[in-house]
């Protein structure tokens, strides 16, 4: 038919020359109608009808009757259409499925198979059929011989309309075949692990890129999303630390909003002249006053250090054919005098100040070194750490683990039974908490050597033990607990402790939205409407009280005087109370407030950090002042990306920015440059105020690819320059 349709063609053409021809030459009326004629006498007036009407048909359909055991052959008509549809008759088909016999010739077209069984199709002489889905179409080509299947074109079209949803998507082909492959994360780059395209961090050294601050409670995986955590009881090491709220059922005004139980604690600083940082390939680097031997360098030194050697014993290096795990770090805990690394295999390793057994090493003995804690055998991996001395120089630290199976365990500084054991002596080694049965699931935990802390059990009950002299555990009493008492049977989202030389004080956030506050309250910290020392968790003021008012996370800072609290509620904004001698709380004066206030200009915070170490001498000096991390938006609040610097509070290098007044009285956005402009993932600090007019308080930011800047006095390496040089202004770090 297609070599008749050529030769009508050349006929048609031929008449039309003629018919343009004038002159002499000119084709006359007669010559045209014998053309005519004799295309007729070829092939009849309806079969050239018929090949019109078939020319113009835009598919081949192909009628397969039930039950579809037939065998159906095509033409080479049929296979020279572009679509072939096989179609089906009425009828149930039983077949496994239904076999087409193509013309053993070049052609290409696709099939649509509208039946309900695979459609099958291969040449007479070809041994294995090309396979086309129930309501499947297939792209086929023959090269004379054999019928290939090229290409799958429903899948196409929806592997290229469905998974690229979202902007920056790509469609790629892995290992398991056509994917969606998501935007990669801020200053990674599209290229391939030499298999699978991959987004990738930039070429360099692994060190130079930072994956955590110190004291950072948020985990995050390879590819740098946020690991959720989780309340399961695991036997195993996980890579997982605080946990997101997710329990929609529980928690339904607090689910999926990156609000985290543990986070940063109460984002107070807690390191002693500065910082340390966990890099993406696992190591870490400590930095600054070496005191007690906190940042494990043996020789004393203060400047950055890399990798940290572990030791077996307090003089020798592991044995001979002792292996070491080749585990990363997924956690760096610092406090005035101790610095603690937690690998991913659970191992926890400890350098710095011992008096007390915070060395967790069965001695009295301070270290310069890491040494590994060795837990009691029946005691599972660790999967974080915390400590009661979270503000102010203060050395006599109490130091809880929780493990992944949901147990707690204690060591350390014990005068007031903070360690929650039922006595008040001290540890040298971690020793379980018999009030807990795998079911604990955040530790937050303050005081210095008054210390305290509260447990947030998997049925999210709340627990306290520990110091207790202002009622900061909330039991209605001011007796010292030193086994946890039952404070709230919840259900509790998160608790926030704060506190130094006994002026403690506390808050929860219950399921309704209500935030409670329990304690010292001589500055209208607890955000009551007054300065009424409260036994018995109270009420915060105004917050809560509407749908767009409930409390969605929580900070305290600070312990006698500049001590405060600030708040996030649902509908993203920022409140602000307590102590505002130096204008910290951002409210533009420096009135104190007894009730929550709302801060202008700020909104989406994701992060309070504070040097303010709260001395309790109304004589001394108090430089307090604040940092927090907004974002532009919720969403990225949530996901803890792109987020913007603030401080406020006594003008200083602290504040990040030149000419800084003092004092600040609302919150200034730190300096960075362009490329680093509204690109920070978190906040961290620390500092020195010995109650004089020496005051050194540093502040460090972890951008999203992964550089660390600082700035503030460097006085013993404290920022981690190599040239123990302050800045007024963020320099990044040369690791």
């Amino acid at each position: 038919m297609s070599s008749l349709h050529s030769l009508l063609e050349a006929i048609k053409g031929r008449g039309q020359s003629l018919a343009s021809v004038e002159g002499v030459g000119a084709a006359t009326a007669r010559d045209l109608v014998y053309l005519a004629k004799a295309v007729e006498a070829m092939v009849g007036a309806d079969a050239l009808l018929d090949l019109l009407d078939t020319a113009g048909r835009p598919a081949e359909i192909v009628i397969v009757p039930a039950p579809g055991t037939a065998t159906v052959t095509l033409t080479s008509d049929q296979v020279s259409r572009d679509v072939v549809v096989v179609r089906p008759d009425q009828g149930a088909y039983t077949a496994n499925a239904s076999l087409i016999v193509a013309p053993s010739r070049g052609w290409a077209a696709v099939f649509d198979n509208e039946l309900a069984i695979p459609l099958r199709v291969r040449t007479a002489t070809q041994a294995t059929p090309v396979d086309i889905a129930p309501g499947r179409k297939g792209w086929l080509f023959c090269d004379g011989a054999v019928v290939d299947h090229v290409f799958d074109v429903a899948a196409a079209v929806a592997a290229a309309a469905s998974p690229l949803a979202m902007r920056g998507d790509l469609y790629v082909r892995d290992g398991s075949g056509n994917a969606r492959l998501a935007v990669g994360a801020a200053a990674k780059f599209l290229g391939s692990d030499g298999t699978d395209p991959k987004w990738l961090l930039p070429p360099g050294r692994p060190n130079a890129r930072v994956r955590y601050l110190a004291n950072d409670f948020i985990a995050r995986d390879a590819d740098d999303n946020p690991i959720p955590g989780g309340t399961a009881v695991s036997l195993t090491a996980t890579s997982r630390l605080g946990n997101l709220i997710t329990n929609a059922v529980t928690f339904p005004d607090h689910a999926n909003l990156g609000i985290w139980d543990a986070d940063s604690q109460s984002g107070m600083t807690s390191i002693y002249r500065g910082f340390a940082a966990v890099f993406q390939d696992g190591g870490l680097s400590v930095w600054g006053n070496s005191n007690s031997g906190r940042n494990g360098d043996p020789n004393g030194s203060h400047w950055p250090h890399f990798q940290p050697a572990l030791y077996r014993t307090t003089n020798e290096g592991h044995l001979l054919g002792e292996t070491l795990t080749d585990s990363a770090i997924k956690q760096i805990y610092g406090n005035y005098g101790t610095t603690m690394i937690l690998l991913e295999n659970g191992e926890l390793y400890a350098t710095g100040y011992g008096g007390h057994g915070q060395q967790g090493d069965g001695t009295t003995s301070s270290k310069s070194f890491f040494q590994r804690i060795v837990f009691p055998g029946d005691a599972g991996p660790v999967r974080y750490v915390v400590s009661t001395c979270m503000t102010g120089p203060d050395s006599s630290a109490a130091f809880y683990a929780l493990m992944e199976d949901g147990d707690v365990y204690s060591w350390g500084y014990n005068g007031y039974g903070q360690l929650g054991l039922g006595d008040g002596s001290n540890r040298t080694m971690p020793t379980k908490l018999a009030a807990f049965d795998r079911n604990v699931q955040c530790i937050v935990a303050a005081g210095g050597s008054y210390g305290f802390a509260h447990f947030v059990t998997t049925d999210n009950r709340l627990f306290g033990c520990g110091y207790n002299g202002y009622g900061n555990l909330g039991d209605g009493t001011t007796a010292n607990k030193a086994a946890p008492v039952l404070i709230d049977a919840g259900p509790v989202v998160k608790c926030a402790n704060t506190g130094y030389g006994s002026f403690n004080f506390a808050f929860y956030i219950k399921a309704d939205g209500k935030l409670y506050a329990m304690g010292f309250n001589e500055s209208g910290q607890l955000g009551d409407n007054s300065t009424t020392q409260r036994n018995s968790p109270v009420l915060v003021s105004t917050l809560g009280l509407t749908d767009l008012t409930k409390v969605i996370d929580i900070w305290a800072y600070g312990a006698r005087y500049g001590a405060g609290a600030f708040a996030l509620t649902k509908n993203g904004q920022f409140w602000a109370w307590g102590s505002n001698v130096n204008g910290q709380l951002g409210l533009g004066d420096t009135t104190s407030r007894q009730a929550p206030a709302l801060v202008p200009g700020v909104e989406h915070v994701s992060q309070v950090a504070s040097p303010t170490t709260g001395v309790n001498q109304s004589t001394q000096y108090h430089y307090n002042n604040v940092m927090v991390l907004r974002h532009a938006n919720a969403a990225d609040r949530i996901a803890r990306r792109n987020g913007y610097p603030m401080t406020a509070g006594y003008g200083g290098a602290f504040m990040g920015t030149p000419n800084a007044s003092n004092p600040t009285t609302a919150f200034k956005y730190v300096g960075f440059p362009p490329k680093y402009h509204g690109r920070i993932r978190r906040i961290g600090c620390s500092g020195y105020h010995d109650g004089t007019n020496t005051s050194e308080q540093d502040a460090y930011a972890l951008a999203m690819d992964g550089t660390v800047f600082a700035w503030g006095p460097s006085s013993t390496y404290s920022l981690g320059d190599w040239m123990n040089t302050g800045s007024i202004c963020p320099q990044p770090l040369k690791f």
